[in-house]
């Protein structure tokens, strides 16, 4: 058994795990079960939101380590099971390491969801969540159409690469300039409602609740670095939708 290749795949597999948004102790779990299943019972792993270390000793004593960087991560829950799912067969079975990576590579490029999916999805979710909060049908049928330019909002600030915290302030912006000029034009009723509705595609839901999985099971260093990471999140939308409020509410004091 090659080590270097070892370390080399199942410190990838952790990587994608993490990056798809898997918990702080399932990725470090994974490693070690893995390592353990082909003689590394002795392996560390250290990971955080943002990196991964793994280091296990050869056969001749040498220490060998592998260090990942996390530069961005996106919830994919299919993915998280999958790579669970090749896990748990590598632990069982035992397989040689090319097909190991023969698993990974078919994970890896199955195709996400397309463009237009995810464009209708976060309008409907716009939609329902504008009648959920007590909006107007018409609050509704206008949310769903500012959530598909916040969608294209988005995706094309994250073709320049913008930090996530400036993607909250420009998309929270214009959620509610947008939701506060339709009503002031008289298209709709409650903007309040429609800002809230709209905003809940930019709410860290999972990712909160993750920050207490994390702590609660001792990863205290992940857990705050996820809590403050969900403050900028919040705080981003806070002030991107409060400048927009109160931009407009110049030029429409009655609103």
């Amino acid at each position: 058994m090659n080590e270097n290749q070892l370390l080399e795949i199942t410190t990838e597999i952790g990587w994608k795990l993490l990056e798809s948004g898997a918990e702080i102790y399932r990725v470090e779990e994974s490693i070690s079960r893995m390592l353990e299943a082909y003689g590394c019972p002795k392996a560390e792993v250290f990971s955080i939101p943002s990196c991964i270390i793994v280091t296990i000793n050869d056969e001749n004593g040498n220490a060998l380590t592998r260090v990942r960087r996390i530069r961005s991560s996106a919830l994919n829950f299919d993915r998280i099971d999958r790579l669970n799912n090749l896990c748990r067969y590598v632990c069982s079975e035992k397989p040689e390491l090319k097909m190991i990576r023969k698993s990974l590579d078919a994970i890896l490029e199955k195709p996400d969801y397309c463009f237009w999916t995810k464009m209708f999805f976060t309008a409907s979710i716009s939609a329902s969540f504008t009648l959920f909060y007590g909006g107007a049908f018409q609050d509704s049928f206008v949310s769903f159409f500012i959530g598909i330019l916040l969608f294209l909002l988005l995706f094309m600030l994250g073709k320049f690469r913008t930090n996530s915290f400036f993607q909250n302030i420009f998309g929270s912006a214009l959620v509610a300039g947008l939701s506060l000029w339709t009503t002031a034009m008289g298209w709709t009723i409650h903007y309040d409602k429609m800002i809230i509705g709209t905003l809940m595609n930019l709410v860290p839901g999972i990712a909160i609740t993750n920050v207490m999985r994390d702590i609660l099971g001792g990863d205290l260093l992940a857990g705050i670095i996820k809590l403050v990471d969900s403050f900028m999140v919040a705080g981003g939308i806070a002030l991107g939708a409060g400048m927009a409020i109160s931009s407009l509410r110049f030029f429409f004091p009655g609103i």
